[in-house]
């Protein structure tokens, strides 16, 4: 078996977390997630463990374990494996693992094991064995609790991919419309703005840039946003900014741009504000 010489921890580490290295024990092969089948089967010999299997670069803990940290130390959570047999995964690069993991054994007491190498060059699976430990604590994750969020998660990602082919399907939505009316409108102005001597670019393409740096971050910003409607007036009064600078625009003899097209992209941009202001304004 092939013992990684930068990740093994040394003598003296072993020494202080009573780690035994088991080299060559069978752990198998899996057909849909190999660390996930890895991990069932080391889970089976230390019940109560943390097990966590390297996989490239990575350590990864899967269903039980990764439900653990994902709890304790709010690692991600990936849905993971076949529709017929999903695992829940968390993982975290393997260069600091032993800072990680003896911090977690120290904090809450968790026993743990963890199997390095690959199926191609070998695995040394290591234990500790320190006598304080309680492999009791993981005992209170159930079969029903991994079971729980991976159904959660389930749902969840098809909620994502039906709001997905809705948008897909049907792009002629006003959010939709607000982002790509937006965008043009920022990319034509960026034109002209580029185009401007460099006083003007300096002082009136200034104002129009700021006005739309607001826009486009409240438009992209409307999704996650709880105050909808506060953010869609705080848009408005900044379309209506430019707006102004458009038509003071005119006003510089310099400053030669299609300022009939640009004020009507503002025009559709602030009806498509004012539409969405008082479609949150009715919802209850």
């Amino acid at each position: 078996m092939y013992e990684l010489q930068h990740t093994a921890p040394t003598a003296e580490e072993s020494t202080k977390f009573s780690l035994r290295a088991y080299k060559g024990i069978d752990v198998g092969l899996g057909h849909d997630d190999p660390g996930a089948t890895i991990a069932r089967t080391l889970e089976q010999k230390y019940p109560g463990h943390l097990i966590l299997i390297q996989s490239g670069k990575f350590l990864q803990g899967y269903d039980r374990t990764a439900y653990t940290l994902y709890t304790l130390k709010q690692y991600k959570l990936k849905l993971v494996g076949t529709t017929s047999e999903p695992h829940i995964r968390v993982g975290f690069p393997i260069g600091n693992f032993n800072r990680r993991l003896w911090q977690l054994v120290q904090e809450f007491g968790i026993p743990y094991v963890v199997s390095l190498g690959s199926q191609a060059e070998g695995r040394v699976v290591y234990v500790s064995q320190h006598p304080e430990l309680d492999s009791a604590v993981l005992t209170a994750v159930s079969d029903a609790v991994v079971a729980e969020v991976i159904h959660d998660l389930q749902q969840r990602g098809a909620l994502n991919k039906a709001s997905a082919k809705a948008l897909l399907a049907n792009p002629d939505t006003s959010v939709f419309k607000l982002k790509s009316q937006a965008q043009d409108l920022d990319l034509q102005l960026l034109q002209d703005i580029i185009r401007m001597p460099r006083d003007l670019r300096a002082t009136h393409g200034e104002n129009l840039r700021a006005c739309m740096a607001r826009i486009m971050r409240g438009v992209f910003a409307y999704g996650l946003e709880d105050n909808k409607t506060q953010l869609l007036k705080g848009i408005s009064a900044d379309v209506d900014l430019v707006k102004h600078y458009l038509v003071q625009g005119q006003r510089l003899s310099k400053l030669k741009a299609e300022f009939e097209h640009r004020a009507g992209l503002a025009v559709e941009l602030g009806r498509l504000v004012g539409g969405l202001i008082r479609t949150n304004a009715v919802q209850p």
